[in-house]
């Protein structure tokens, strides 16, 4: 799984939970390094921070398989525009820690779109 997050804290928090459900994680800390990596070694899943991504950002993000963002819940726009182009599993900041795992598990059983 590749992640794009820059707060350490998240950071922190979804390398442990990616270790909880055996799955390893590589952080991204911009959008351009995750779009590098993306684009070298496209990944079956990844989540996002939703507020390092625009609009253009979002529409090559939403063409990942499994794909999953989150951001602080006062930002609708940025959720809607999600939506919008495809990303059906977003959570506020502070429910990721709790959604990720489950997400992660549920993912695996679910073929590529």
């Amino acid at each position: 799984m590749v992640a794009l997050v820059a707060d350490l804290f998240f950071a922190d928090r979804i390398i442990e939970i990616g270790k909880t459900v055996d799955e390893a994680v590589t952080i991204c800390h911009t959008s351009r390094e995750f779009q590098s990596l993306v684009n070298r070694e496209p990944p079956s899943l990844a989540v996002v921070d939703l507020s390092l991504l625009n609009e253009d950002d979002l529409t090559w993000v939403a063409k990942i398989p499994h794909v999953a963002g989150f951001g602080p819940h006062v930002d609708h726009n940025r959720f809607q525009m999600a939506r919008n182009l495809g990303i059906r599993d977003l959570w506020a900041n502070s429910a990721m820690a709790r959604k990720l795992g489950p997400w992660i598990l549920a993912s695996r059983d679910l073929p590529s779109p």
